[in-house]
């Protein structure tokens, strides 16, 4: 019995031994989108990955990994006082450049902090790497800003993308549950109507309904509705200034 016992700790500590050795044997490239991919899935997966052997202990605070990893674990407006050691990784992972912080810190700035410059910056950076709700918001700011065409063709832009995506009402909601979440110091206003003319006779604005027009049980409906962008757009922009008043 006690062979018997030997020989199975014996397998276990030579199956280890076996997994590290492959680890070790990996270059350094391949263990960094390792455990980038791993992290970008779950952080309570990258964390014990990187516990798990000194490998990937030694590439897990590489910019890479910190600019995907997922931070979804994490509060999106903190009540409390955070621990020194989260507050450093957080602040790690946004200097690397990750999209969802960059989005959090872009919405705490614009709407919250007065930091409007700021806030637009963040919110468009997380946009350029095609973080879904930062175009949403980033969108509707452009059409909210007015004036130059180039906002508004811009604005209409990213929100046909997002639309064309079926991610429209999961973005609605993600941003109406931010927003509740902090303090609104700073509530967006729209400056005015959108400039691109509506057709009137074959526009289905005319006959919107209550709440979200466009967007009913389904994505599907979104694309398949018909609405012409300059209507579907500035209601669009009017129910979202609305979330601030």
């Amino acid at each position: 019995m006690s062979y018997i016992f030997s020989s199975s700790k014996k397998f276990k500590k030579t199956k280890r031994d076996n997994y590290i050795s492959t680890l070790q044997s990996l270059p350094d490239d391949l263990l960094i989108d390792i455990l980038s991919r791993v992290g970008s899935i779950s952080f309570t997966d990258f964390f014990n990955a990187k516990l798990s052997c000194r490998d990937f202990l030694e590439v897990s605070q590489e910019k890479f990994i910190m600019k995907n990893i997922s931070v979804e674990k994490f509060h999106v407006v903190p009540w409390w006082k955070v621990k020194d050691e989260i507050s450093a990784f957080l602040k790690a992972c946004k200097e690397s450049g990750n999209p969802e912080l960059l989005y959090r810190q872009g919405m705490m700035e614009f709407f919250s902090l007065k930091k409007v410059e700021s806030g637009e910056e963040n919110l468009k950076r997380a946009m350029e790497m095609e973080h879904m709700e930062a175009s949403y918001v980033y969108g509707i700011i452009l059409l909210c800003k007015g004036g130059e065409c180039s906002n508004e063709e811009q604005g209409i832009k990213l929100l046909n993308a997002v639309k064309k995506s079926r991610k429209l009402e999961e973005c609605r909601e993600r941003t109406r549950a931010f927003v509740l979440s902090m303090w609104v110091n700073n509530p967006i206003v729209k400056s005015q109507e959108l400039t691109t003319s509506c057709h009137a006779e074959t526009c289905g604005g005319r006959r919107r309904r209550r709440g979200w027009p466009w967007i009913y049980e389904r994505d599907e409906d979104v694309i398949d509705a018909n609405f012409c962008e300059a209507c579907m757009w500035d209601d669009e922009v009017s129910l979202f200034c609305k979330r601030f008043s």
